[in-house]
């Protein structure tokens, strides 16, 4: 049998958190099971996807839902959706058919995942600066050729100068257009995800891995019955757009149990599960050198989520915190961490994916770090050990 041993694939400590290029979950035993149980049989995927549909439409207040390849996956299909509306002609011709279509998108939003809606042949038309949008700007690019407006929730966006949700939702009911969401990062506390069904926000994007801790590929969309059923004529295994975005049985059964597991769990008891590694961490990192120790308690999209920020005196040390990340990720076992403050000299450590134990590698590998710095041992190029 294969493992990752043998296929000589080192295992990560995860101090990033839900890291898609770190494998985003590590499942649970419910999960697991229920994907084992699942593969035995053969289902209707028709049937199998409009029963989990149905349930997660259920409990995020919608009006109907999709599992899908990731969140990655339900925008492309929510833009193919806003697109055709459904028009059969179109759907089979995409992404042609999206010629000279626009997206709306504010400055500050862009990202890498956005090339997930430009896959189905809209232009995003970009408006305001980085750091200043105003909602007349967002009004003044709609225009004949808008499908839709999308926003974006993400760590590495800066989000001061956006114009908020709320105002992006009166504009789009205002003037009539679908409002996509890519909600992929933002399903923790679970009843952010109700609150956004419940403005009424036409298609939710979010990902079955971050904090459900489902299959890494899953995701799902949900928000408009009709239009989610647009994105179902174009989902595998039919034949569209959608087409190579194939989502298993076992990964489906997988995701609605993740849910139910979600749905129903303890939050404050996870939550100080949590606190208790982060002051753990906190207090053993304190005494280094050139270094400055804090805890926060909200991240960067506003999750209520303890984690340490490690900030470097990069002159005093002689070291970068970039160069610091390289050489824990060099280190064995590799340990990685959050790399969204490294442009102000910090690291952060993030508890939701550490195993049980893994706090005291985190904090044995820094400490290795800074005893290998003391010591001369670094080689000047990388600042890794030699």
């Amino acid at each position: 049998m294969a493992s990752y041993e043998s296929l000589g694939v080192r295992r990560v400590i995860n101090a990033a958190g839900n890291a898609s290029n770190l494998g985003s979950a590590c499942m649970g035993p419910e999960v697991l099971q229920a994907m084992c149980e699942a593969a035995k049989w053969y289902v209707d995927m028709d049937e199998l996807h409009r029963r989990a549909g149905e349930y997660i439409a259920h409990i995020t207040g919608a009006e109907a839902a999709l599992v899908t390849s990731g969140a990655a996956g339900a925008l492309l299909l929510a833009t193919a959706a806003c697109i055709t509306r459904g028009n059969r002609s179109m759907l089979a011709e995409l992404p042609a058919a999206a010629a000279g279509r626009d997206v709306i998108i504010q400055a500050p939003h862009r990202n890498g995942y956005d090339h997930a809606v430009r896959t189905a042949g809209v232009r995003l038309l970009e408006v305001g600066q980085p750091d200043r949008v105003l909602p007349e700007q967002i009004e003044a690019a709609i225009n004949a050729d808008t499908v839709a407006i999308l926003f974006v929730f993400g760590e590495t966006i800066d989000r001061r100068g956006e114009v908020p949700l709320e105002t992006v939702v009166e504009i789009a009911k205002r003037h009539g257009f679908p409002l996509i969401l890519d909600a992929s990062v933002v399903n923790y506390p679970f009843e952010r995800l109700q609150g956004f069904a419940a403005l009424g926000i036409d298609l939710i994007a979010t990902s079955g891995g971050k904090h459900i801790f489902g299959p890494p590929g899953t995701g799902f969309l949900f928000g408009r019955s009709d239009l989610v059923d647009v994105c179902r004529l174009m989902a595998s295994p039919i034949h569209g757009i959608g087409r190579p975005l194939k989502i298993g049985k076992e990964e489906i059964v997988g995701l609605v149990t993740a849910l139910e597991r979600y749905v129903d769990s303890d939050t404050d008891a996870q939550h100080r599960e949590w606190e208790s590694r982060v002051l753990y961490m906190a207090d053993a990192l304190g005494d280094l050198p050139h270094a400055t120790v804090a805890t926060t308690t909200v991240d960067e999209v506003d999750r209520p989520m303890p984690r340490v920020r490690l900030s470097v005196d990069e002159e005093a040390l002689g070291s970068t915190a970039t160069q610091i990340v390289e050489c824990l990720r060099q280190a064995e076992p590799s340990v990685h961490v959050q790399r969204f403050a490294l442009h102000e000299g910090a690291l952060i450590l993030n508890p939701i994916c550490l195993l049980e134990g893994d706090e005291k590698l985190v904090v044995q590998a820094l400490r290795d770090v800074w005893r290998q710095l003391g010591e001369g041992s670094f080689l000047p190029r990388t600042g890794c050990a030699r």
